[in-house]
């Protein structure tokens, strides 16, 4: 690889402000780790007691998240989680991986030591809780998994296009869990990339991600298919 690549308040808030940052970064998790899922309506209401938020606040936050596509808002009917099809999982599939190819090389080029440490201990939680079988745990370690992985990159705007992505598709974590064999292959492609990573070698950490990535896109086709016969279901 070509190493050269690599609570709120009232009033409204200018563009950058960090509290309405975090108000959208808070939801976006949510979206991520399945609280809320595609096709999910949601009213202004409900999410302002959730997070504590002003409506100010959450309309920014809500308009953020319609520009990064994870929420459709439609005249006279509110918010609602951007819906996925199968075309639209294979789109995002692709762009997922080439995110996290660049994503494993930079952190085998210039992760810290440190950071390395944090993301063996993501692996460790996320190994745990897929022995717990606590289906929110599995969402909240795999997302923590990867906010050490991206961290690992030290490259912030290629971290915020992963995270929009992985929130596309994040709904679909968990679900993938319950296929045979499916556990202990992810957390076995983890140790493989963090070991990639450790030996600062950028290509074999490429290798590692793609192949957690193909056998990832057959299992979470999968679960995008029985999640969408549950909701067709009357």
């Amino acid at each position: 690889m070509d190493r050269k690549i690599v609570a709120l308040s009232e009033t409204a808030m200018p563009a950058g402000d960090p509290a309405r940052q975090q108000l959208a970064d808070r939801l976006r998790d949510a979206i991520t780790e399945g609280v809320y899922l595609p096709g999910d309506k949601l009213t202004e209401r409900e999410l302002c007691e959730r997070f504590a938020a002003s409506r100010p606040s959450m309309r920014e936050a809500i308009r953020q998240l319609d520009g990064e596509g994870l929420l459709e808002v439609a005249p006279h009917r509110g918010p609602a989680v951007r819906a996925i099809d199968e075309a639209q999982f294979h789109e995002l599939h692709e762009v997922r991986v080439a995110l996290q190819k660049l994503a494993a090389a930079c952190f085998a080029m210039r992760g810290t030591p440190e950071q390395m440490d944090a993301f063996a201990l993501r692996i460790d939680e996320f190994e745990q809780a897929l022995v717990s079988r606590d289906v929110p745990r599995i969402r909240a370690t795999k997302h923590q998994l990867f906010e050490a992985f991206i961290a690992g990159a030290r490259n912030e705007p290629l971290a915020a296009f992963i995270r929009k992505i992985n929130a596309r598709l994040g709904f679909l974590w968990a679900s993938s869990m319950n296929h045979p064999n499916r556990p202990a292959e992810s957390v076995d492609e983890f140790h493989r990339l963090l070991d990639a990573i450790r030996e600062r070698d950028p290509e074999a950490a490429q290798a590692a991600i793609v192949l957690q990535n193909q056998r990832a896109r057959a299992v979470g086709l999968h679960a995008l298919e029985l999640f969408q016969k549950r909701r067709a279901s009357p």
